[in-house]
């Protein structure tokens, strides 16, 4: 089975389709009850869950999803980042403090000294 990385969209619709009938059975649902709920087409559910749907829209998908119980998994999609280092600091109000070096004091004489 390939990785999902390497999966082209259509493919990527087509597993989602056929992973989409499967919940939609064992929720004991038809695709006409699911198309109803979510006011989409027969067809379309049929299209979407043999993987011939390739431009369904987001908005039919999350309907469908919505119809099956299961539009809690969008979330898993793009999960929230965790706040950064920078982020968490202003929000426990640390004052980061630079690293200070003296640098000596040159002149052009002492430069050329070393030389």
């Amino acid at each position: 089975m390939k990785q999902i990385k390497d999966m082209s969209n259509a493919e990527l619709v087509s597993m989602l389709g056929e992973r989409y009938k499967d919940y939609r059975i064992q929720m004991g649902k038809s695709q006409k009850e699911v198309a109803e709920f979510s006011g989409v087409s027969v067809f379309t559910v049929s299209q979407f869950e043999n993987g011939s749907a390739r431009n369904i829209t987001l908005d039919s998908l999350f309907r469908m999803l919505r119809s099956i119980g299961m539009i809690d998994m969008v979330d898993r999609l793009l999960e929230p980042l965790p706040p950064s280092p920078v982020a968490m600091a202003k929000l426990n109000k640390e004052h980061r403090e630079r690293v200070y070096k003296p640098r000596r004091k040159t002149d052009a004489l002492s430069f050329r000294r070393q030389l």
